[in-house]
């Protein structure tokens, strides 16, 4: 007989009121799932937080494949709700005498030259500037005027398990697609270079994170009756779009001529599990995650019409994840007839230091990132045909102090997850229908920026004490000029 499972309504909320960030998740359903940050997040609906310790259906097939001969074969549907309510706040700059003034564009280095970079005024950053022929006006960038972090977000889950062999070889699939984008990613600065963009300042761990189609397939093989392994996959993409351009000259933007070529190369990430059953009531887990990745290359090349012609090529990474390896183990302490209690705990240690930022870029020397070690704890009660779980997790946050020129903003993280499902009976088939509730808490997190002492790690002075200006007065350049979006400091937590 097929076990089939009922369409599941899934919602959760990085939301706040008191509690900061929440998340809470309905489903009429099966087991849940996973893969890539949003997977990571999300935990799956029949594991909670602890899929990698504990059998959690076709979300087994990312967290821990080898529990998928174990797995219930069957198809699972859901709906899965988003709303991230994350909130950053810009301490605010009392003090005009670190503002960036007009004509310090025209700087240059003693002795001639330009310099790489110029700050955009601040006044024109805030107010806007207005029109000068021929030049259009220029709209305002107020900091933190297009943050993000405050979405709500529909998925639709996906899940199918079958087994082969008299069940001794597991097959497992399990996806979330957005309603909206397909799959979406923005790239952002977490430095001065973001005044050019969106002048904000926009949660690292989160936000164009949680917009990708995760998908995860995979199988489990039991080796013994004890011993179990498995491996599945998720996809890593790589696109790289060329854009040729012919420009008659700088001063003609409109007469643009672009040509392009995209391509779009996919690879897959390799995950493996091992499942260990020493008694009946104990099981033990091992789980190694590889680094997961969304790269984008970029290539653009101008042609003017003076046979001039330039080009450069960039490369962005998003969604990235590190190598992640884990222990877990679920323990029946109590048994009745139909009625069974039992606890599982999981430990997981991520390589967050190799972290690669969206622009490609790792945070390093005195700012680089932490590795970082988190914990779920939780358990399961069984009655019959109706099954409950509560898990509880902590994420430390693997960005230290962002006192220096960089502003990554993240928070650690605590949650706390309720499921229940209950089994049915229609026409010769089960169904199970379900829900969970998750409340994640963005613990607050407040930086103050250290004063710079020409340390380049440290806040970038954008018009340099000793910079030529030959139409502003010497205190137009003396002391720390900067349009960085988190000077003089900022905190981030889930929404007041």
């Amino acid at each position: 007989m097929t076990r089939r499972r009922s369409r599941a309504w899934r919602r959760t909320l990085l939301s706040g009121a008191p509690a900061g960030a929440l998340a809470a998740s309905v489903a009429l359903v099966c087991a849940p799932a996973a893969a890539s940050p949003l997977f990571e997040l999300a935990g799956s609906q029949r594991g909670g937080f602890s899929g990698r310790g504990s059998e959690s259906g076709a979300a087994s097939t990312y967290f821990n494949p080898a529990f998928l001969p174990d797995a219930d074969e069957g198809l699972e549907l859901g709906i899965f709700a988003l709303s991230d309510q994350i909130g950053v706040h810009l301490q605010g700059r009392s003090d005009p005498s670190v503002n960036v003034t007009a004509g310090t564009e025209n700087a240059q280095r003693p002795g001639g030259g330009r310099y790489p970079t110029y700050g955009v005024p601040t006044d024109w950053l805030e107010n806007g500037k207005p029109a000068e022929a021929p030049d259009e006006p220029l709209k305002p960038r107020p900091r933190q005027g297009a943050g993000s972090g405050q979405n709500v977000r529909l998925y639709q889950m996906i899940g199918l398990v079958t087994k082969l062999f008299k069940g001794r070889v597991g097959l497992g699939l399990y996806a979330m697609i957005p309603y909206n984008e397909f799959t979406g990613a923005a790239a952002f600065f977490n430095d001065e270079r973001e005044q050019y963009f969106s002048n904000s300042l926009h949660p690292e761990l989160y936000a164009d994170r949680l917009t990708a189609t995760s998908l995860a397939f995979g199988t489990g093989v039991k080796v013994t009756d004890e011993l179990n392994f498995g491996v599945s996959f998720t996809l890593s993409l790589k696109t790289t779009a060329s854009t040729p351009t012919y420009l008659v000259d700088v001063g003609r933007t409109k007469d643009i001529l672009v040509d392009t070529k995209v391509s779009v190369q996919a690879a897959v990430a390799p995950h493996f599990g091992a499942v260990y059953k020493p008694k009946p009531w104990i099981t033990l887990s091992g789980t190694l995650h590889t680094p997961q990745k969304f790269e984008i290359g970029t290539n653009f090349s101008f042609l003017l019409a003076s046979g001039l012609e330039q080009g450069a090529e960039l490369k962005f990474t998003h969604a990235y994840l590190p190598w992640t390896g884990a222990l877990g183990a679920d323990v029946e302490v109590w048994r009745r007839d139909r009625d069974a209690v039992r606890l599982v705990t999981t430990l997981a240690l991520a390589g967050w230091s190799a972290y690669v930022d969206r622009h490609g870029e790792k945070p390093s020397g005195a700012f680089a990132w932490y590795d970082t070690i988190s914990g779920t704890v939780g358990g399961r009660y069984q009655h019959k045909g109706s099954r409950v779980l509560l898990d509880a997790t902590f994420q430390p946050s693997p960005v230290p102090t962002q006192s220096g020129r960089t502003s990554y903003v993240d928070n650690a993280r605590a949650g706390l997850a309720a499921g229940f499902d209950q089994r049915f009976d229609v026409f010769g088939a089960e169904l199970r229908a379900g829900f969970q509730l998750q409340a994640h808490r963005l613990l607050p997190r407040a930086t103050q920026k250290l004063t710079p002492n020409g340390d380049p790690a440290l806040v970038r002075d954008e018009v340099p004490d000793d910079a030529v200006l030959d139409t502003l007065p010497d205190a137009a350049k003396r002391g720390l000029r900067t349009n960085s979006p988190g000077w003089p400091g900022f905190s981030s937590e889930g929404a007041r």
